[in-house]
């Protein structure tokens, strides 16, 4: 068992509601704009994430011009022909196209079968000459009349012959003759062929690739497109090199780069093409690479093709058409595809065949068999069967043979998976390093996708699926246009993916514990999927040991959308979340399709609706709740953006067939209006469900015995209320009679702070705070629980103050009354608001925060802890840290804010409730301190520590001045502003994370330092543990002549809140990094002395 402690949580039952908190990412926290300033739609620290590169490459073969089954012909549509079996053309004959050019009418097509010339024959109905095909039969046939395509023949079923020869969707005589001869449709063009389709395809996915709002953006991918060279036997061609997709770069791209490229011709060097890409892709470095067993070799002599003789290597690869050689030291910045040292790039390789003339690489020692499939023992399963002969064979397998029957040089190589294998290994630029030393390191390589297109060849090909699977990639089969363009996504959708899960920030809030089990949620950035796992934790360090032991992602990907009880709600009641859902004011985008896709139904995507990886939404700043009901059943409560708030078995044991499986779900009428926007292919992130909800035990309120509620963070403008007394639901239905209110009282902001459920005068209350960018002032709404109406506002009348978030004094038992609630604003502000009675009251001001020199003020955006001075009934402690990151402005750099390099605070503020007016504010907080902290702590109204860094330990030390909470207004530590230690220091530092108090006393907070430089997981951060009775270091022993360090230093990421976990080694801070790594430092423990407050109701979650 690993019990936690937190005191904000004692006003809640130790046996029944276990709303533990989360951790979450800083960069992604919750802060209140002044004026109005943005708030970010995608989470801060994404955006160091570097563009990855995108390379596609289409097949220009002479093969891509045979006709390929697409619209309007329907593989479901009859189209048959009285014939005799005598007249229907056995299965497997090769069909080959004759259109007349003489005798009337002209332009009739007809046919040969075999090599007879005497077998022509004009299909038409009921004609006793006409011949027909088996519509369940394949035929080879070639349906073009030019010689480009050579001897290759496509492979098209009967039933697809029969509508091409036939009548259907087209005039039976016009065609057109010579080389352009292939059937007219009704429109007046030809069936397509497979160039133009793979044209249209490349057109409509590049088309839906992201691209900066705004004009000098961002950009969210770069694009390059290849081919390969002319003629089809020199390698690659570079056709659009590689770039940031813009608005006007993709307008090009697909209006007239892709449009025009010229006619296809000549062969399929695969390989040799892939190596060109490459090396291409290193533009820029000419040194030395490591790759698998090959180390110290230039990066040329590793890529380079044969030469002219037999024995001799020959040019460099690189793709034809480059705008500079690929070993050029003088390639610009702009001419180079990759560009930073965490830049990940992708090459999407489509083919309607296997590699032919593709044979450059038998002299290069290093490419020729660098996967070793014919090495060894292996040999015996290449052609010639020994590594000599393999090698003099191209590193053919026997059991892919026969291999295209073409002659010569033409045949074809297994070289393809060697190359792909090769450029994942290889670090393509290795003189792009991080700059900092502890960063796990990352290598600049090549991932490949490979597509087999329109041609029984490539079916499911071995080599094709081994090129991906040694690339990194995924192989997938593509028939036509609209397989092809759903082909294009999925690999896209899983680059994406890949990506994400490879820069900056993957994890958002994470580890909430109950007995020895986590659990955690995460995102991913490249496709916008989340995850919520449970695992066991280690009792001796509160760290995660073994694997995830459930995934709600997969849990909810195997669940069919019909199988799902979700429910809404329509103004009066709740509802089924259904297509059928109607009410009046229903917003006409919330149809019934886009409902079924977002209850999981996927057959619109790729076309109609956005192409997703997972059903899932991603789950930021939504903490999981988790409540833990009789019998010891957790059950987790997890908001997610794909506007859903999910009820989750949180149990682990595997007889339970319901872990980790969704049973409800509910869906905010609050956000109907804007939930139509997660179908559109060009989606770019917003927020849904992005607050945390908060539960709990009560009582009086008819049946309910359990309530919770919960905002929608960015995503909307206030909370909604669920019964969630019992946590299973026998229909949807039952899920629907669950939902209690939805609220937004006017002039409402943002909802992101977690609602306080309490009890007050008897009668259990919710309170909420106005929120980010209302339209009021800043104040506090006392709702009725049991119908969500307004009771009492409490008014602090200052507009813009961005007041969201509220804090608590943790209760001697459960079910005690609360009389206030504190609370600080982004302008500074903090406050205490008197809950109790009805009507309207004024917020009492506690303190205004200002910075150090005095002017400026400091911004709070997050809850604050609250406890209460041991031996008086009337004075509170407030403690809290200053600082903001929400949108671009706040982060050190160009167009930054004042607040982004301010200096920023730690509080202890005391706060006498008997005080009111100009009595209860304390003034004069620093004295004449200004910027430094005398000995003995100053002399303000405040006792002033300091944090100093000790370079033989690596840590901050704190100061120990001694503070008077039972007289005195408190304490108050400034971050420090030494540029020591150098590229780890807290200068630009802020706290936007609610502290964590412990039962003994010390007070943990995390410190993150946020930047803007690309491929930084978001900034650096620190663990500070402080006396939070005094702000200063933590007493190692009785008598207070030894003590903790203060300061220690987290990584080269940003940190979320700490959560306290007791382990059997002590106590520990559980924090997840925005690298998707876990820290948790230990927790020092004061020695045994005389509490300055109450210690008040302490229980671990079990």
């Amino acid at each position: 068992m690993m019990p936690t402690s937190h005191c904000t949580f004692a006003g809640r039952p130790a046996t029944a509601v276990h709303a533990v908190g989360a951790l979450f990412i800083a960069a992604l926290l919750l802060a209140g704009p002044a004026q109005a300033q943005s708030i970010n739609d995608v989470p801060m620290a994404v955006k160091n994430n570097v563009p990855a590169n995108f390379m596609f490459m289409l097949d220009s073969s002479g093969s891509m011009l045979h006709v390929v089954p697409d619209a309007p012909y329907s593989e479901t549509a009859t189209y048959s022909f009285t014939c005799t079996a005598a007249q229907t053309i056995a299965a497997g004959s090769l069909i080959t196209l004759n259109v007349t050019t003489s005798g009337t009418p002209s332009g009739i097509p007809q046919f040969r079968v075999g090599s007879s010339t005497t077998n022509f024959r004009h299909v038409s109905l009921g004609s006793g000459t006409g011949r027909c095909f088996n519509n369940t039969a394949t035929y080879p046939a070639r349906l073009v009349g030019t010689s480009d395509v050579g001897t290759t023949t496509g492979r098209y079923t009967g039933h697809f012959l029969n509508w091409y020869f036939g009548v259907y969707d087209g005039p039976g005589s016009g065609w057109p003759t010579g080389s352009a001869a292939r059937k007219r449709l009704t429109s007046g063009a030809l069936a397509s062929n497979r160039w133009e389709v793979a044209k249209r395809s490349a057109i409509a996915v590049i088309g839906g690739l992201p691209v900066p709002a705004t004009v000098g953006g961002a950009p969210l991918v770069r694009v390059g497109l290849s081919t390969y060279a002319s003629g089809g036997n020199g390698g690659g061609a570079l056709r659009y090199a590689m770039s940031d997709l813009t608005s006007a770069a993709r307008s090009t791209l697909t209006g007239t780069t892709i449009p025009t490229l010229a006619e296809p011709s000549g062969f399929t060097p695969l390989a040799t093409t892939l190596a060109d890409i490459g090396r291409y892709m290193s533009t820029g470095y000419n040194g030395n690479i490591t790759a698998g067993s090959v180390s110290g070799v230039n990066i040329d002599n590793f890529f380079k093709k044969n030469g002219t003789d037999t024995t001799a290597l020959g040019t460099n690869a690189c793709l034809a058409g480059t705008p500079v050689s690929c070993s050029s030291t003088s390639a610009t910045e702009a001419q180079k595809p990759i560009q930073q040292w965490c830049q990940r790039s992708y090459a999407f390789l489509v083919t309607d065949g296997r590699p032919t003339y593709d044979r450059s690489f038998n002299r290069n020692e290093y490419l020729r068999d660098y996967d070793g499939d014919c090495k060894g023992p292996l040999a015996a399963n290449c052609v010639g069967g020994t590594e000599s002969t393999a090698i003099a064979n191209w590193d053919r397998k026997t059991a892919r043979l026969p291999y295209e029957s073409v002659s010569g040089s033409q045949v074809g190589s297994d070289y393809l998976d060697d190359i792909a294998k090769a450029l994942f290994d290889v670090d393509l630029r290795p003189d792009l390093l991080s700059p900092n030393p502890t960063t796990r390191p990352k290598k600049n390589n090549l991932l490949t996708y490979t597509i087999g297109f329109a041609d029984e060849a490539v079916e499911n090909d071995p080599l094709l699926i081994n090129t991906a699977a040694q690339g990194g990639g995924l192989f997938l089969n593509a028939a036509d246009g609209t397989s092809l363009t759903a082909a294009f996504q999925r690999v896209i959708t899983d680059a994406f993916a890949k990506d994400a899960a490879a820069a900056a920030v993957a994890v958002a809030n994470a580890q909430i514990t109950l007995n020895n089990v986590g659990y955690a949620s995460s995102y991913n950035s490249g496709s916008w999927y989340g995850d919520l796992a449970a695992y066991s934790l280690d009792t001796s360090t509160g760290l995660q040991t073994g694997a995830d032991i459930w995934s709600l992602r997969e849990r909810l990907a195997a669940q069919t959308p019909n199988s799902r009880k979700i429910a809404t709600f329509n103004g009066t009641a709740g509802v089924v979340f259904r297509d059928t859902l109607a009410y009046t004011g229903k917003p006409a985008s919330l149809t019934g399709a886009v409902i079924n896709y977002l209850r999981g139904d996927r057959t619109g995507e790729g076309t109609t609706f956005r192409q997703r990886q997972d059903v899932l939404g991603d789950i930021i700043n939504a903490e999981p709740v988790v409540v833990n009901y009789a019998g010891n059943v957790p059950i987790v409560f997890q908001g997610a953006n794909d506007g859903m708030l999910h009820v989750v078995d949180g149990r682990t044991d595997a007889s339970v067939a319901t872990r980790g499986q969704e049973l409800w779900a509910y869906v905010p009428k609050l956000l109907h209006g804007t939930l139509s926007e997660l179908t559109n292919v060009n989606y770019t992130h917003r927020y849904y469900i992005d607050g945390t909800p908060a539960a709990a035990d009560v009582t009086g309120l008819g049946g309910m015995s359990k309530l919770l509620v919960g905002g929608l963070g960015k995503g909307g403008r206030g909370y909604y209320a669920l019964d969630i007394s019992s946590y299973t639901a026998s229909s949807e239905a039952d899920a629907a009679s669950k939902v209690k209110w939805e609220v937004s009282p006017s002039g409402m902001g943002y909802s992101f702070g977690t609602p306080l459920i309490v009890k007050v005068g008897g009668t259990w209350r919710v309170v909420v705070a106005s929120g980010f960018d209302a339209s009021v002032s800043g104040r506090v709404w006392v709702l009725n629980a049991a119908d969500g109406s307004i009771v009492k506002t409490i008014d602090t009348g200052v507009t813009g103050s961005g007041l969201a978030h509220l804090g608590k004094l943790a209760n001697v038992a459960p079910d005690a009354d609360t009389s206030y609630v504190w609370g600080a604003d982004n302008l500074g502000n903090v406050w205490r608001f008197d809950i109790t009675g009805s009507g309207s009251s004024a917020a009492v001001l506690i303190a205004s925060l200002v910075d150090d020199g005095g002017s400026l003020a400091q911004p709070v955006t997050s809850a604050p802890e609250v406890s209460q001075v041991s031996g008086s009934t009337t004075r509170f402690v407030v403690q809290l840290g200053t600082g903001r990151y929400l949108a671009d402005a706040d982060v050190p750099g160009t167009g930054a804010n004042a607040e982004a390099t301010q200096r920023q605070s730690i509080y202890g503020l005391v706060d006498d409730v008997t005080l009111t007016g100009v009595a209860a504010r304390i003034t004069n907080m620093r004295g004449t301190n200004g910027s430094n902290c005398p000995a003995g702590g100053g002399n303000g109204s405040l006792v002033c520590q300091a944090l100093t860094y000790n370079s033989s330990t690596d840590t901050y030390q704190a100061t120990t001045h001694a503070v008077d909470l039972g007289s005195g207004r408190g304490w108050y530590l400034d971050l420090p502003t030494s540029s020591t230690p150098a590229g780890r220091h807290m200068i630009n530092g802020r706290i936007v994370s609610k502290p964590a108090l412990t039962s003994s006393g010390t007070l943990t907070l995390t410190v993150n330092i946020p930047t803007n430089v690309q491929c930084d997981p978001g900034g650096r951060s620190w663990f500070l543990a402080l006396n939070g009775a005094t702000g200063g270091a933590v007493v190692r022993n009785v008598g207070g002549n030894t003590y903790y360090d203060a300061g220690y230093f987290l990584g080269y990421a940003l940190a979320s809140r700490p959560v306290i976990v007791t382990t059997s080694a002590g106590k520990r801070a559980l924090i997840r990094m925005s690298d998707k790594t876990v820290r948790a430092p230990e927790v020092p423990e004061p020695a045994s002395t005389a509490a300055q407050w109450r210690r008040i109701y302490w229980r671990p979650v079990n």
